[in-house]
């Protein structure tokens, strides 16, 4: 299934060869990593690879889209799912060039994205974790209709906020 998402401002869709060069600067952004994992220890060519994989495996499993703005079509970051061994289940995600932090797009995209997996692919149970420093991230989770559900030890990052969402 071909994901083409529309809200007020912004795109979401399957990523294409052409979102790699700002995705590989997101992925070492030390600030935009922080929550993330960090900085990537992939080298160009294997991130570039692994981007690849990724615009080519389309269907209807849950997957990470490419959020872009609609008035420029430049692309700001991601927003999607995969699947969390830590937190077994499937995990809402998302991430954005710093330049667009503060404007609002994480919890415009983070809607949709979630309305789309509950609605289409028929998702029973999204979950998500965030840092406690990661005030931002966790204002969204609660925005979208996420409860917080406890703690989970997050290798890396220590105790972190586990949400879930029941469609």
């Amino acid at each position: 299934m071909r994901v083409n998402l529309e809200t007020e401002r912004l795109i979401i869709r399957d990523p294409n060869e052409d979102d790699f060069e700002s995705i590989w600067k997101m992925r070492n952004d030390p600030h935009v990593t922080r929550f993330t994992g960090g900085v990537t220890l992939f080298s160009k060519e294997e991130l570039r690879e692994r981007h690849l994989k990724r615009t080519q495996d389309i269907g209807n499993s849950p997957r990470e889209y490419s959020v872009v703005l609609k008035e420029s079509n430049e692309y700001i970051g991601y927003c999607g799912f995969q699947y969390c061994s830590i937190l077994d289940g499937i995990e809402i995600l998302y991430g954005y060039d710093k330049k667009f932090w503060g404007k609002g797009y994480a919890l415009e995209a983070a809607r949709a994205v979630l309305e789309f997996g509950i609605k289409k692919l028929d998702l029973k149970e999204v979950v998500a974790a965030v840092n406690y420093d990661n005030i931002a991230s966790d204002k969204v989770l609660g925005k979208i209709g996420m409860k917080f559900s406890g703690e989970i030890e997050w290798p890396g990052q220590g105790m972190v906020k586990k949400y879930i969402y029941r469609g």
